[in-house]
């Protein structure tokens, strides 16, 4: 499947309360109301924030998006026709002008390769990036699907707190008309138990010690982007 990832920024002036109340009310609203929503999207997908991150978790769980929605389709062409008209919708535009402030945002498409899913996670991480920019797109999106799945889930002091894995693979799309477009080669969801799971995760010692030895292989040295949430929630469609 393809999935249209939205990393969201609240406009100036509301604080993020008021932002989840719009993304839940008026703004969810219209755009369940599009017709090419109706015909295209076989998900829509709000991840919620955290009303606060707790200082010792802000090294882990940055705090600089209000939120990431995701829209979910069976072919690129739906995700791209669906996304313009989205896009060109004036009852979502007015709306989304007054909630998110759309020139800190980042949205790009991609294909959904699933990893695992154990279940019990209430905290959910999305994290996204590029690839190294001497590597070809399809080269490190390669590596990245199959050896870097291989050589992370070997950790299994590691492993025993990540409760579900998922990857999206950016795809370009010179089609897509949309202000917040801003492609993402690499994208992951990643579920754990808690705050303090994630946070023992990635502090995990012999993980810690070895994983940029690995990620050099594909990724970017910088430009990563981040999100993590506590609540999700389906708007429209099926949960995948």
């Amino acid at each position: 499947m393809f999935r249209l990832t939205m990393f969201l920024r609240r406009a100036p002036g509301i604080d993020r309360a008021t932002f989840v109340d719009r993304w839940r009310g008026d703004l969810s609203n219209a755009i369940v109301a599009n017709a090419n929503v109706v015909r295209s999207v076989r998900s829509d997908v709000r991840n919620l924030p955290f009303a606060e991150v707790p200082e010792e978790h802000l090294w882990i769980a940055d705090d600089t998006f209000d939120g990431v929605a995701e829209l979910w389709f069976d072919t690129l062409p739906a995700a791209v026709v669906t996304a313009n008209a989205l896009a060109a919708d004036k009852a979502i535009q007015t709306i989304a002008g007054e909630t998110i402030d759309i020139a800190a945002c980042a949205s790009w498409i991609g294909h959904v390769v699933d990893g695992f899913a154990k279940g019990g996670g209430n905290v959910k991480r999305i994290v996204a990036g590029q690839p190294r920019p001497d590597m070809a797109l399809e080269a490190a999106q390669d590596y990245w699907v199959h050896e870097h799945y291989d050589f992370f889930t070997g950790y299994k002091e590691f492993m025993a707190y990540m409760l579900g894995y998922r990857a999206i693979y950016g795809i370009p799309t010179p089609g897509l008309r949309i202000a917040s477009q801003r492609f993402m080669g690499m994208c992951a969801d990643v579920d754990f138990a808690s705050l303090q799971d994630l946070s023992d995760a990635y502090r995990e010692p012999i993980h810690a010690a070895d994983m940029m030895s690995d990620i050099v292989k594909f990724g970017a040295s910088g430009g990563a982007i981040t999100f993590t949430g506590d609540t999700v929630e389906i708007a429209h469609g099926t949960a995948f």
